[in-house]
């Protein structure tokens, strides 16, 4: 068959294609998200293509492919393929880059996975595994990122684990944080090894392992186990959708079994609904809170400023309802005013566009921020009832109760207002680091000679903002580690010249 007639009868799908030489030789490989297009791309527009493209595509003889069930799947399947055939063009185009691989630290208790581009072969010491090579980085990157949050694996370079604290990655489901000793080693290598298995290509034996694990804890009316595992198979099934899969699938055992989870589940909205119930009764509500906003805002000394606003309908978290504000009004120290700017914006916005407004306020805070929202909430004479939690104490104000509540320890009600509280607080703070980044990223210190990324991120560490800087004498600077007095004169000059 003609080679274009054949690439006309390529599937529009995800798949790795590969192109044959005179010789029946692999001469490239790559993957696509859809398959007809992107080989087709190669023998179109010959003036727009590269010498090297232009090269390679007189070479090719024939064309074949393999179809995969997801973008990760085509993935790895095609840097299996570049590791068994190395193919010369492959290895043409790589740009003088060497190919990304995922490494995984075993020497250690709590070994570390992350994206790396070369292996050590030198260091006899490194006892770490690799998986590869990729031939995409952001590929490589984003499959990391995808087997962290199925795995909760670190990928953070800390070595010593005993001085450091819980980061932002265990907040945004990245990590199981085994520096807090939220993990044991023996749960966390266990998971090390399932993510070489996976890697390794033995998915078939992986997802038969967790199933037989998910029965072992029914059968010890461990539920909440079980749904853990039932939740990781389904993203691991998500990845690979294989025909062969179908298997566990359809056993009856697991049917049983998933559905005992999903009693479980159902159960578990049920105390959601207990607890909405336990709340109105515990704070003497006039209405059942079926639907609670929570606010928080984030600012390390005021400057970069954000509130976040988190949703929860009978007891579980509305995500698509959630909110990000960057405040735009208040440009000093002042939570109380940043809060109130929050809640205007928010309810203000509700009212004109006639939306449903919630069945109770809840404010990350003592009396203070309480008060402070009341007064907004008054201004647009809103009736809506409003509470607020202090995290020291766990106490609760309302505002027409003088003393504060303290609800039992084991209150269902206390239970899902932590829950939400601490959901604003989460949600706010990962906003916060968002833009604290697109700052670092985009700082007017990339000007300066000398300044690399290094010292930038130590800078706004240490003064907070570029203003800080610029009020800052050279021996204020200076003191910085790694910096001496002649890099603070260059930080100053550059500086004083842009004011």
């Amino acid at each position: 068959m003609d080679i274009k007639a054949k690439i006309n009868k390529l599937p529009d799908t995800n798949g790795v294609y590969f192109f044959k030489d005179k010789t029946n030789k692999i001469i490239y490989v790559g993957k696509a998200n859809s398959l007809r297009s992107r080989v087709s791309s190669y023998f179109s527009n010959s003036s727009q293509q590269s010498l090297k493209i232009n090269k390679m595509v007189k070479e090719i003889v024939d064309v074949e492919y393999i179809p995969t069930s997801s973008e990760v799947e085509a993935l790895i399947l095609e840097s299996k393929m570049i590791k068994n055939n190395n193919p010369y063009y492959n290895t043409q185009f790589k740009d003088d880059k060497s190919y990304p691989y995922i490494k995984i630290t075993l020497g250690e208790d709590f070994p570390q996975i992350f994206f790396h581009r070369k292996i050590n072969q030198e260091k006899k010491e490194d006892k770490a595994i690799y998986f590869g090579p990729f031939v995409g980085a952001e590929d490589t990157r984003a499959v990391i990122k995808l087997i962290r949050q199925i795995f909760k694996i670190r990928g953070c370079r800390k070595k010593d684990l005993k001085k450091a604290r819980i980061c932002l990655d265990y907040q945004i489901g990245l990590c199981s944080a085994p520096c807090a000793k939220m993990i044991s080693k023996t749960e966390y290598q266990k998971r090390v090894k399932e993510i070489c298995l996976f890697l390794a290509g033995g998915k078939k034996r992986l997802l038969h392992n967790l199933y037989q694990e998910m029965k072992e804890a029914s059968n010890h009316i461990n539920y909440e186990k079980a749904a853990k595992i039932r939740d990781k198979i389904k993203s691991l099934e998500e990845i690979l959708k294989s025909q062969e899969l179908n298997f566990y699938s359809k056993d009856k055992g697991n049917e049983y079994l998933l559905k005992k989870i999903e009693e479980v589940e159902e159960g578990e909205i049920k105390k959601g609904k207990r607890a909405i119930f336990d709340l109105k009764h515990k704070l003497n509500l006039k209405i059942l809170p079926e639907k609670i906003e929570a606010f928080d805002i984030s600012n390390i000394q005021g400057k970069l400023p954000v509130g976040s606003l988190v949703v929860f309908e009978k007891g579980r978290p509305k995500k698509q309802d959630y909110r990000r504000f960057k405040v735009k009004r208040v440009n000093r120290i002042d939570d109380y005013a940043m809060l109130q700017e929050v809640v205007e914006r928010r309810y203000k916005r509700l009212l004109s566009e006639g939306k449903e407004l919630p069945d109770l306020i809840l404010v990350d805070g003592g009396r203070g921020q309480l008060v402070a929202v009341e007064k907004i909430l008054n201004a647009l004479s809103l009736e809506l009832p409003v509470i607020s939690i202090a995290k020291k104490e766990e106490e609760i104000f309302k505002p027409e109760v003088y003393k504060s509540i303290i609800l039992p320890p084991d209150s269902e009600a206390l239970f899902l207002l932590q829950r939400i509280r601490d959901e604003a607080h989460r949600f706010a703070i990962t906003y916060h680091r968002r833009i604290r980044s697109k700052e670092l990223r985009n700082s007017k210190l990339d000007l300066i000679p000398g300044i690399g990324s290094k010292r930038k991120r130590l800078l706004l560490e240490y003064f907070k903002s570029i203003e800080e800087i610029k009020n800052a004498s050279t021996v204020e600077i200076s003191k910085i580690p790694g910096f001496g007095k002649k890099i603070a004169e260059t930080i100053k000059a550059v500086l004083e010249v842009r004011k």
